[in-house]
């Protein structure tokens, strides 16, 4: 496998996981959760089949992260997240090709499907390329496996596209489900599924269509330690199911792109309504995706009833006020 076909290839399925993508907590019209992170990684491997193999130089990402999410009806919430990203690829060989831009951005709608101290929600989301910048290396919108065995060599001047795969402009939507609750005396956790549809010609078939379809799988576990300091342990995963023939714009060969992350986050509760955290994630399996440990921090604002079993959209009550008589009742 050459080195620009590595390179797009495995970069193409970099995913995420946020605060704003799985919960089985939906904010109430007036509430909100707002935070600001920064991250960064260097990868120089990939994984191929469970092994990792080199990329023939490092990539580098610096991040900088806006999620927001809204209390809208009584049983609905909207969430909206921005990411500033810079990348660059040094080759061993020698030459680097950097580029900074917006990422995609992340909208949908969660709906409360049970409350109390056992939860569940979902969630419908949608992300597109805001193609402000078409030049970032590699594109940020890549979920899921590309072969660029029929583009041509990157090139390692800015002023020039380096990634093909970001110019293909895909979308996703992404239908979740999740559930949550109490454990033990000072834990929590979460669980959940989703279904992603990931697409450049919507719902379209035959030789010329590029789509894929994904199933992920997310869990959580968070412990009160101390009265302000919460660790929380978490997984994500996802597994491509179906893609077009021309999905990886090579009829001949089809990738099966998936990716296991683990990773943990320490949040220190400032009071109810800000936090500052820390954390990592760690991705230990997959195939034709980046192995990379991923750091990053932040500060968080927000305004909720949620009790702190509800990690970070909770505050520092141990269970949630009782809602009043007849709230949520369709008037």
């Amino acid at each position: 496998m050459s080195l620009r076909r590595t390179v797009a290839c495995v970069s193409a399925t970099l995913l995420i996981a946020s605060v704003a993508g799985a919960s089985p907590w939906v904010l109430k019209p007036g509430e909100f959760y707002s935070d600001l992170s920064g991250s960064f990684y260097s990868a120089s491997s990939f994984y191929q089949g469970d092994e990792r193999f080199s990329l023939g130089g490092r990539l580098d990402q610096r991040e900088v992260l806006s999620r927001n999410e809204f209390g809208w009806k009584p049983r609905a919430s909207v969430w909206i997240a921005l990411p500033f990203v810079s990348r660059g690829f040094s080759r061993f060989s020698g030459g680097t090709s950097t580029s900074t831009g917006l990422g995609d951005i992340d909208l949908g709608v969660r709906f409360r499907l049970k409350g109390g101290e056992t939860p569940a929600a979902l969630s419908l989301g949608w992300t597109a390329s805001t193609g402000v910048n078409r030049k970032l290396f590699p594109g940020s919108d890549g979920e899921g496996g590309t072969d660029p065995g029929s583009y041509p060599p990157a090139s390692p001047s800015n002023a020039s596209d380096t990634s093909l795969y970001f110019n293909q402009g895909l979308q996703s939507l992404a239908l979740g489900l999740d559930f949550g609750g109490h454990a033990w005396k000072h834990a929590f956790w979460t669980a959940g599924g989703k279904y992603t549809y990931r697409y450049l010609e919507f719902l379209t078939s035959g030789g010329d269509s590029h789509n894929a379809r994904f199933v992920g799988a997310n869990a959580t576990l968070g412990w009160w330690i101390r009265p302000s300091l919460l660790v929380t342990g978490a997984f994500d995963g996802d597994w491509v199911t179906e893609e077009s023939a021309n999905y990886d714009r090579r009829l001949k060969l089809d990738l099966e792109p998936s990716r296991m992350l683990a990773g943990a986050r320490f949040t220190y509760r400032v009071d109810d309504r800000m936090d500052v955290f820390a954390g990592s994630n760690h991705v230990f399996s997959g195939d034709e995706v980046l192995h990379y440990d991923q750091f990053y921090c932040g500060i968080a604002w927000k305004h909720t009833s949620l009790s702190r079993y509800a990690g970070a959209y909770g505050g520092t009550s141990e269970s949630a006020p009782a809602p009043a008589a007849g709230a949520g009742r369709s008037k």
